[in-house]
Parts: C-alpha cells; sequence; structure tokens
C-alpha cells in the first residue's frame, strides 16, 4: 500500500505566490489612481449637496444664503469671514447672511450653517465664476456662476468638473480636460 502524501511541492508552492505576488502587485499599482479619481468624484459631489442645500434654504428661508471659501481658523472660531478669492483656500462655508454684504459677521446675525473640510495640499479647485455664490428667495444664484474644476494632482489626471447655472442648480460631469493652473 501507498502512503498518501498531504501538502504542496515546493512548485506549486512558488508558482502560488507568484500569482499572489502579481495580482497585489497589480492592486497597489491602481490604487493610487482610483483613489485620487474617487477623492476628486466625492469633494465635488459633496459640494454639490452644499449648493442645493444652500438653494433650499435661501428659498425655504427668504433670505440670502452664500456659499464661498473662507479663512479656515476664522470659521472654526466663529469670527468675521471674509469670502477668499481663491477657492482652494480655507474651508468653503455657507453661511446665513442677514447684511446682504457677503461677509459672514456673527455679530450682525449671520449664521454658518454648513463647513467643509479643506481640500488636501497636492489638490487644488479651481472655480470661474465670482469669489461666492450668493442665493437669493428664489433660489437663483445673483453672483457670476461658473464651473468647478477639481484636480487632485499637479499631473491633472483625473480632474473633474461641476457647473453652476444662474438658476443655482449644480451640474456634475465628471472627468474634463480642464485644468486648474
Amino acid at each position: 500500500m501507498k502512503k498518501q502524501q498531504h501538502g504542496f511541492t515546493l512548485l506549486e508552492l512558488m508558482v502560488t505566490i507568484a500569482i499572489v505576488g502579481i495580482v497585489a502587485l497589480i492592486a497597489i499599482w491602481n490604487s493610487s489612481d482610483m483613489l485620487e479619481n474617487n477623492r476628486a468624484e466625492n469633494y465635488l459631489l459633496e459640494l454639490k449637496r452644499n449648493i442645493s442645500f444652500a438653494r433650499a434654504k435661501a428659498t425655504s428661508t427668504d433670505s440670502l444664503i452664500v456659499v464661498c471659501s473662507g479663512e479656515t481658523s476664522r470659521i472654526e472660531n466663529d469670527q468675521k469671514v471674509t469670502c477668499l478669492d481663491d477657492w482652494s483656500e480655507g474651508s468653503i462655508v455657507v453661511f446665513h447672511d442677514s447684511n446682504s454684504n457677503g461677509v459672514h459677521n456673527p455679530r450682525r446675525g449671520d449664521i454658518i450653517l454648513r463647513v467643509m473640510a479643506e481640500i488636501p495640499e497636492t489638490s487644488k479647485l479651481k472655480f470661474t465664476g465670482d469669489s461666492s455664490l450668493i442665493f437669493d428667495a428664489s433660489g437663483r444664484i445673483t453672483t457670476n456662476p461658473g464651473t468647478f474644476v477639481y484636480c487632485p494632482n499637479k499631473d491633472n489626471e483625473n480632474n473633474k468638473e461641476m457647473e453652476v447655472s444662474v438658476s443655482g442648480t449644480a451640474l456634475y460631469f465628471g472627468d474634463t480636460t480642464n485644468t486648474c493652473d
């Protein structure tokens, strides 16, 4: 009677390890590109939700609501916030503008409604419109609308685009060849 062997031969083990190594290498190689792609898409979709919220809040409260980028430390300390020209700087904030001046001033009754996290230093956000989006009671934008382009790296790969219309609606387009330069 022959004894049955249990286990793997050295050749079977080496082939299995080689296949697992190749699959792992492919997964790691593509994951950084996929992460950049997801980060850009998620950021613009979150911005779209905040723009939709601002528009709905303006119509439901019959007041002016502002979306802009402001200095993060001033937002966190609930101090007066002036909108920055560069949307890549600071945090994007949504606030009630009681003075109709586009500046968040808590002493005058302005209330911060939402704040988005700052974008990573390796990323950039460009907007072709004004330094702020101001929604009136009808939900329309009183400032110049435009297009947001999110660039997750300096190579201009995986750039995503979203357009904001005069009516206050945000349309996510996804991949774009536009750059943040």
